[in-house]
């Protein structure tokens, strides 16, 4: 090796040295402990019992674990109104017009928002006398009005809607920005073809932006997954609204710290998965 490619190398090495350190001690050797922690009954403190994979069997025989990926699917329901509603905001009003930018400030606020100012707003809407059932008296809809925290049959889904109002904005800029892209050549040409709206986003819009479309999906079932604050500062997981990342606060808690690192591992998992997933089926151009 040349002195000059030696010296390259070393001064490419010695920027590179400490980032890969952090990364090494900071994350993969966390991530190696929490496996082999989750093979155990640790409780934090004291010593670690070998277990083999009792936690993992728990997982997935224990019904009221299992039932917390069912709360997950109702997120994931929640995205497909969110995503929609998000996309046909920006086909609408793709353009430039006087005002874009504070239109897409307003848009994106509800997601800019603290999770603790986001569940104190649902938690006075959504109480027995709170805003919803109020505008349902108003309009005179009496037979609609429930009690929506503490009936099991609409929690979940009641607060999965939270998420269309939180994250449409987010997922509206990044539609934005992909239809931004497009060449105007195209609609002009589509007009001059006798292309309806319908039509041309068919078949200009949606194969234009299918990547974007396409990770905000795998964003959405990745975020399902790991659903935290919303349900845990509303009701702290409780009248059925548990989910994995709480269920793993709690453990930690109850310093069943083997049992959460199986649950940890298992959310790690499903979240690659889901990322593998769109690296395979979104390769770059």
């Amino acid at each position: 090796m040349k002195e000059k490619d030696r010296t390259k190398l070393i001064f490419i090495a010695s920027f590179l040295i400490l980032p890969v350190l952090h990364l090494i001690i900071f994350s993969y050797v966390p991530i190696i402990g929490n496996l082999i922690v989750s093979f155990t009954d640790w409780k934090g403190f004291g010593d670690m019992n070998f277990v083999g994979i009792r936690n993992y069997k728990r997982l997935f025989t224990n019904t009221e674990y299992i039932s917390m990926f069912k709360n997950c699917l109702w997120y994931l329901l929640a995205a497909i109104p969110q995503l929609v509603f998000a996309f046909f905001l920006a086909v609408v009003i793709n353009g430039k017009f006087r005002g874009l930018n504070i239109f897409k400030g307003i848009l994106i606020l509800p997601y800019l928002l603290n999770g603790v100012i986001v569940s104190t707003i649902f938690i006075i809407f959504f109480q027995n006398s709170g805003s919803l059932n109020a505008i349902l008296e108003m309009l005179h809809l009496n037979g609609l009005q429930h009690k929506w925290l503490q009936d099991l049959k609409i929690v979940n889904p009641s607060i999965a809607s939270i998420s269309i109002w939180r994250y449409y904005g987010m997922n509206f800029i990044m539609f934005f920005g992909a239809l931004q892209n497009i060449p105007t050549e195209l609609y002009e040409a589509a007009v001059i073809d006798g292309c309806t709206k319908m039509q041309e986003i068919r078949y200009i819009s949606i194969p234009f932006i299918k990547r974007v479309l396409f990770i905000n999906i795998i964003l959405s079932i990745s975020g399902s997954i790991q659903v935290f604050e919303i349900p845990y500062i509303m009701l702290n997981g409780s009248n059925g609204t548990l989910t994995p990342v709480i269920q793993i606060q709690q453990s930690m808690y109850d310093n069943r710290v083997g049992f959460a690192a199986a649950l940890s591992v298992l959310v790690f998992v499903i979240v690659m998965i889901v990322i593998t997933a769109q690296r395979l089926l979104v390769k770059d151009d």
